[in-house]
């Protein structure tokens, strides 16, 4: 086989697994029958209604309102995730028909050329019809030298034949196989294309119904703080002032939790440096101690104890440890390494506070902006790329305990703070106890304190570039 057959085997091998890998959707679609948060605003709504309701059942309800809209708020910031992340793949889908197409039509220039060189051989072949075989170089020549030189001209000819008929075979099968890879390419940008469409509409769809339950919570509040003021015989401008501070107790309740579940990750984080620093800081040493632990296992591997364990202790022994282990360690073992520097953060939160008072756009990077459109491109500035959505930025960064958080750091709410899939925010800590960020259509991007919107719903570590 010749090199030029073995590149383009290659290459067609290279191209046809790559297109198993390419493309990936969303990891995560939150989705429910019913909104979140609607239960909540309809019972409140009865309290409100209800003339037998006492004070505590209302203040009850005021609470749970809160609690209603961040819901309604929280699903639709996962819908809308779920859109960026099917954008996302759309797009590589879209990059990948491109290339898949480029090559595929290389590959067929390649097959013409081949096609071409084969053709001249041949015409070559049929001119010389009489001296391209070795009785005609015999016969046809005059001395020992000239039959020497007409049979290595014929042995040329007729391996340059044979080449080029091996280039068209493999040039066939590459542009085959390219053609064959650009048409699935096609399928799938087509059904990425699409799943991002619907993506999309159950994205707005979620929106909406986050608008209205915030509107329906803020009127049915304000209903429940009437009724409150009557039954306490107090002004409204008074039991507001009441809620309010009641609102700041849940919130320093709140926060007090949030940062409680943080410090015990940096606690169950610390006891776990012990595994990450050898494989670190033993360079050198880190082979000369991973050898002895495969005589350990050879030690342990003797198959008849594994045998008559095997009945009843394997599967309750082995298999119970190894989810524990694995799995509370894993989002920790990243903290020791991150590739910013401390000025590229600081210019990182600088840059987002240019972005102060610009509108919202789901998937937006100017000059609109969403969530993690901020928080990357504030990044781009500062000299360090960043992903696109926020919890492939969560993936992408390095996971820090909040004790150690400093400008630039990006700060990431979800659903269930112990599945990074379930990701719907991210935010950009820019010093003071404060972050930067793009929330929804409701208001424009702005600055908050680190705990002043659902704290409850905070990673239990920040991520750093």
């Amino acid at each position: 086989m010749t090199v030029g057959l073995r590149r383009m085997l290659v290459l067609a091998t290279m191209f046809a697994v790559a297109s198993g890998v390419v493309v990936a959707g969303p990891v995560h679609q939150a989705r429910a029958e019913d909104y979140p948060g609607q239960a909540e605003i309809d019972e409140a709504r009865a309290a409100a209604n209800d003339l037998a309701a006492g004070i505590d059942e209302l203040d009850n309800a005021i609470a749970a309102l809160a609690d209603a809209r961040d819901k309604a708020e929280a699903n639709a910031l996962v819908a809308g995730e779920d859109y960026v992340q099917a954008q996302e793949a759309s797009d590589a889908a879209a990059d990948t028909l491109d290339a898949a197409n480029e090559r595929a039509a290389e590959a067929e220039k390649e097959l013409a050329e081949a096609r071409e060189n084969l053709a001249s051989v041949a015409q070559a072949a049929y001119r010389d019809a009489g001296s391209m075989s070795q009785i005609g170089a015999v016969v046809g020549a005059e001395t020992v030298d000239d039959v020497i030189a007409r049979t290595e001209a014929f042995s040329r000819g007729s391996d340059e034949a044979d080449m080029w008929v091996q280039r068209v075979k493999a040039a066939e099968l590459v542009a085959t196989t390219m053609r064959s890879y650009a048409d699935e390419a096609a399928t799938s940008a087509a059904e990425a294309a699409e799943e991002a469409k619907s993506s999309y509409a159950e994205a707005q769809d979620a929106q909406q119904h986050a608008e209205e339950a915030v509107a329906m919570a803020a009127e049915t509040r304000s209903d429940a703080v009437n009724r409150l003021a009557e039954l306490r015989g107090v002004t409204v401008a008074l039991e507001e002032q009441r809620q309010a501070g009641l609102e700041a107790e849940r919130a320093a309740a709140e926060q007090a939790e949030a940062e409680a579940r943080q410090q015990a990750a940096e606690e169950a984080a610390a006891s776990e440096t012990p595994r990450p620093r050898p494989t670190k800081t033993s360079t050198p040493g880190s082979t000369s101690t991973s050898t002895p632990k495969p005589t350990a296992t050879k030690t342990s591997t003797p198959k008849p104890t594994a045998t008559k364990t095997s009945e009843p202790e394997p599967t309750t022994t082995t298999s119970t440890p190894k989810p524990t282990t694995t799995s509370t360690p894993k989002p920790e073992t990243p903290g020791t390494t991150w590739n910013s520097t401390a000025a590229q953060g600081v210019k990182a939160a600088q840059h987002s506070l240019t972005l102060v008072g610009r509108e919202y756009l789901l998937g937006g990077s100017g000059p609109k902006y969403d969530c993690s459109g901020v928080t990357s491109e504030s990044w781009s500035v500062a000299g360090q790329w960043i992903t696109r959505s926020s919890r492939s930025q969560y993936l992408a960064t390095t996971h820090l305990a909040y004790s150690q958080i400093r400008e630039g750091d990006l700060v990431f709410y979800a659903t269930d703070t112990s599945d990074p899939s379930t990701i719907f925010h991210v935010a950009i800590y820019i010093g003071n106890g404060q972050v930067m960020e793009a929330v929804n259509y409701s208001k424009p991007a702005g600055v908050r304190s680190l705990y002043g919107w659902m704290a409850g719903n905070m990673m239990p570590f920040i991520g750093r570039p």
